[in-house]
This record gives structure tokens, sequence and C-alpha cells, in this order.
């Protein structure tokens, strides 16, 4: 019990320390989620939690993942954008005692972007900015029914800059770098197995505090700048979800919250019919900001998707749409 109250004391002094420190917008490359499946739903998969990329949605549930399944997902359009989405990743479920590893590699990039003078004159026709996350993740039972899980990130990028000289008036194209580093910790639970309620199997919740620790250093530029340091705001994402069999159907449906700025619902189902075809959809419902004392509401974001199985192969699709722009995602499963 004094172990137990010793880690609780240092993770809420990392989450407060975190709090007053974070930077505004930073990380946001992280925020936009992984898989077809999850995405599809809204972005609703904390307390579902159940395949590969659940290293990223809460890695608590790796130990719902049997075997070994691998997993990629790609972005297929964004207008006439040269936009680059790309999400790799391996879960290994080793045993119950032992617990579950995950590995993944999320690298997203805008290629095609100029770089412009102060006057407007082109200096460089195209550039590509990047930002590439390294996922590490780790998650095992502590009793039965109850799991929880931790996600190490290296964070690695790069974005294009010009550097003016006011002595010659030219201005040089240059790129900044930046990398970092960052954990989050999830917890899975089947309220079901937890309190021996078989008429609550179906029942579980989860929660993935996202960046309970993430900075971020950026490079120097010299004689601009000597580089910094930012921190990342956590994200504390809690969930509830629930799966109801009816014969040869499965139905699945949850929602998710996000906190980091406000607060954000994530909602979304999915019909499955011999674990073998699936259909879902779901809605991410933005709650409103007050700048300068207007109150400004973002419209909600909507999704469907599909999903095929067959054998040791899957194949999910999403379609997400928003105020900006509709986006495709298209994910390979594989399981072993």
């Amino acid at each position: 019990m004094k172990r137990f109250l010793f880690m609780a004391v240092i993770f809420f002094n990392l989450i407060f320390t975190n709090y007053l420190t974070a930077q505004d917008y930073a990380g946001e490359s992280m925020a936009i989620g992984v898989g077809a499946r999850p995405l599809g739903m809204g972005g609703t998969f904390a307390a579902i939690a159940d395949d590969a990329s659940t290293s990223y949605w809460n890695p608590a549930g790796l130990v719902n993942v049997t075997g070994v399944e691998v997993s990629s997902v790609k972005l297929t359009k964004i207008n006439d954008l040269d936009t680059k989405y790309t999400y790799v990743n391996l879960v290994y479920n080793i045993s119950e005692a032992v617990g579950a590893f995950g590995v993944g590699w999320l690298r997203q990039a805008i290629g095609g972007i100029p770089l412009t003078d102060i006057k407007g004159d082109i200096i460089k026709e195209s550039t590509e900015n990047a930002d590439n996350t390294i996922y590490i993740a780790y998650g095992r039972y502590i009793v039965k029914g109850l799991a929880i899980g931790t996600s190490l990130k290296l964070l690695l990028g790069n974005y294009p800059a010009l550097v003016y000289n006011s002595t010659t008036s030219e201005s040089t194209p240059t790129t900044i770098n930046y990398s970092g580093f960052g954990c989050d910790i999830g917890l899975f639970t089947n309220i079901g197995d937890i309190m021996g309620v078989k008429e609550l199997k179906g029942l579980s919740l989860g929660v993935n505090v996202q960046d309970v620790y993430t900075t971020i250093s950026w490079g120097a530029i010299a004689g601009v700048s000597e580089g910094s340091t930012e921190q990342v705001a956590i994200n504390a994402k809690p969930g509830i979800a629930y799966r109801l069999p009816i014969s040869q159907f499965e139905i699945i449906a949850g929602c998710d919250l996000d906190t980091k700025y406000q607060i954000i619902i994530h909602a979304g189902g999915e019909i499955w019919w011999n674990k073998m075809v699936g259909i879902r959809g779901g809605i991410k419902s933005w709650g409103g900001l007050e700048s300068a004392g207007t109150q400004l509401q973002q419209t909600s974001d909507w999704s469907i998707g599909a999903s095929l199985r067959w054998y040791f192969i899957g194949v999910d699709y999403a379609y997400v749409y928003n105020e900006l722009t509709p986006v495709q995602y298209l994910s390979v499963i594989g399981k072993f």
C-alpha cells in the first residue's frame, strides 16, 4: 500500500507539473488518431481497445489482442494537397502472465510547400514538413478484469523555414528540426470480470492519460535562435463501451471524451456479422472555445466505415467528414 501511494503521488505530481508548464497546441500532430476502424467510429476506442491500434488509443488494451497482430493505415486523399499519413504497428500478446508488447511508427507530412520571402517572391518551389512518432507500448493484467499499460513515445520532425539576412536583404532556406519524448498511461477494465457479474460482461471502461509528461526540443538556427523546449498539454481520455452479441451478430457501442483544451465528445458504434463483415459510424462533437469574449463553435465531424476479415487478413476503410475537407483512411490488418 505504501508503494502504491508513493507511485500515486509521483503520478499526480507529474500531471500537475505538466498542466502548469504545457504549451498550447504543442504536439498536435499526435492528436489525429490512428487506425481506420477507430477513426470510422469518430475516434471512440479507449474502452473498446481490442486491435493493434490500441497502442495509441489505450495501451492497457494490448491485453485484448490475441497472439500477434500487425496493421497499417494510410490516408488516401485530402483534396489536392500533397499529404502523407502512414501508421504501421505490431502487437505481440505473449501471455496473461507476461503481458503484451506493441511498437508503432506514425509519420505525417505535407509536401509541395513553397517558401516565399517578405516580398512574396518564391525562394524555393517545393519543401516538405514531417512529423514522426515512434511508440513502444506494454500492457498486462494486474488482477482479473483490470489491465494497466503504458506507451513511451519518441518524437522526431522537421519544418522548412527562411532565414532573413538584414545586411544582404537575402532569404536563405533552412530546416528546423525537433526531437522529444513522452509517455501515456492507460487503464482498461471489463466490469463483468472485475465484479464477477455475468450480466455485465459486455460493459467495459477505459482511460488513456495521454502525454503524462511529453516535451519537445526545437533545434537552434545559427544567428537567429538558440532553440527552445516546450511541453505538451495532458489529455485525460476516459471512455465507456458495451458489446452485445445477438446470434451471428455483435453490436459494439462506445463513447470517449477528450479534455485537453475543451470537452470533445466522441461517440460511435459498429455491427459485425460472424466477425467477418463490419459496418460502423461515429461523430466527434467539439466543445465551444471562448476567444476575446466570443464563443466559438465548430461543426461536428462525422464518420462512417466498413471492414472485411478473411482468415488472418483484414481490411478497414473510413470516411471522415469535417468542415475543412473529407478524409479517407485505409488499413490492412494481419493476425497470426
